[in-house]
């Protein structure tokens, strides 16, 4: 491929939809919130909030479908097929995922290893270990490798999306040949497949991870591609934005995930529907920017969490304190995912992907 058409290409895979990308931020705000409960427990006192905070997990399901809609956006036209593309394809998903992702694991290691030899308490040190550090640092330890969450425990959602990653230049051949009639009775098998699986896990619903993590991920990320083969093809369905609201809506009245999730994907494809034509904004706001940055609030929840945990040892909040801990907690993951996305994730994919350029001598995009 020529020089000229390589940036093209690069740049119509970068190309995102601001709409999808606000999404982003309304998902990692509801799996925050959700992991916020966990800790401060305000929905006890607070029963009503309960069918909306306590699904807070369907939040990172979100994040799966909507990288199997994105990512065909992206390359549904122009799927990497030789050693050239192949490469390119993987390298960028690994410049904006692994410099942060390492480097929140690393200054975990460290805060663990200050609190041990300062004599401090830790809730489970067993769960620190050095197997569990290589596996969490490879990405491979949601794969069915290990059986309790260790280290910086939401990675195991990075660590399935490694998996689609290394497995959509297969994926975005099949689905290339798949009949558009076909898509959507393939999104209602996924979504059978979901719905089995929260009724095999009572209590528990989609909230899986480190077992059949892998299955759920593989599932919202097949009905991402179909949902996103469909919509470049104008064979979206008129009826969405109803879909999306009602079965959205029901879902979490009833605890029914897979119907939540439905109207999730409904949702995706009907924002992007709405918005298909518009360019990116040229002054991105405050929740444009949020939406960037929400692997950078995902990834280093951690140390929120850490923080959260500490406090409660020593204090003992009334309602008011939670629901003051609630907007507090939530503020400083968004702050702290914002300065770990302005300095750390996007410098870091730069880097890689300029160090890149220079080594093959190719011109490649790296857009903000």
């Amino acid at each position: 491929m020529p020089k000229a058409d390589r940036s093209i290409a690069v740049s119509r895979a970068e190309w995102r939809h601001d709409g999808l990308t606000r999404l982003r931020l309304v998902f990692i705000g509801w799996v925050v919130v959700f992991h916020l409960d966990l800790l401060l427990r305000l929905t006890i006192d607070l029963p009503w909030l309960r069918p909306l905070i306590e699904t807070g997990y369907l939040g990172v399901d979100g994040f799966f479908l909507l990288s199997g809609f994105v990512l065909w956006l992206g390359y549904g036209s122009r799927p990497p097929t030789d050693a050239a593309s192949l490469g390119q394809f993987w390298l960028r998903r690994f410049a904006r995922t692994w410099p942060l992702h390492i480097l929140v694991l690393l200054a975990l290691a460290a805060l663990v290893g200050l609190v041990m030899a300062t004599g401090g308490r830790i809730h489970e040190p067993e769960r620190f270990g050095m197997r569990d550090f290589l596996l969490q640092a490879a990405l491979v330890h949601a794969w069915e490798a290990t059986e309790r969450l260790t280290w910086n425990s939401p990675s195991w959602a990075l660590s399935v999306e490694w998996a689609g990653y290394l497995a959509f230049p297969l994926l975005v051949h099949a689905w290339r040949r798949i009949p558009a009639f076909v898509l959507l009775p393939a999104a209602g098998l996924c979504l059978a497949g979901l719905w089995v699986m929260a009724e095999l896990s009572p209590g528990v619903g989609l909230n899986l991870s480190l077992h059949l993590g892998l299955l759920r991920f593989f599932l919202e990320f097949a009905m991402g591609l179909s949902l996103g083969k469909l919509a470049t093809e104008d064979r979206l369905p008129a009826a969405l934005p109803l879909l999306a609201g009602g079965a959205l809506v029901a879902g979490l009245l009833v605890r029914q995930d897979a119907l939540a999730v439905a109207g999730l994907a409904a949702l995706i494809a009907t924002i992007w529907q709405r918005g298909a034509v518009s360019a990116r904004s040229e002054k991105p706001d405050l929740s444009l920017r949020l939406g960037e940055a929400s692997f950078g609030i995902y990834i280093c929840w951690v140390f929120v969490e850490a923080g959260m945990v500490g406090l409660l040892r020593v204090v003992q909040p009334s309602l008011a304190g939670r629901t003051l801990l609630m907007a507090t907690g939530f503020a400083a993951a968004l702050g702290i995912g914002w300065l770990a996305w302005r300095y750390v994730e996007e410098p870091g994919r730069r880097w890689l992907l300029q160090s890149e350029r220079k080594a093959t001598g190719l011109f490649v995009e790296v857009p903000r």
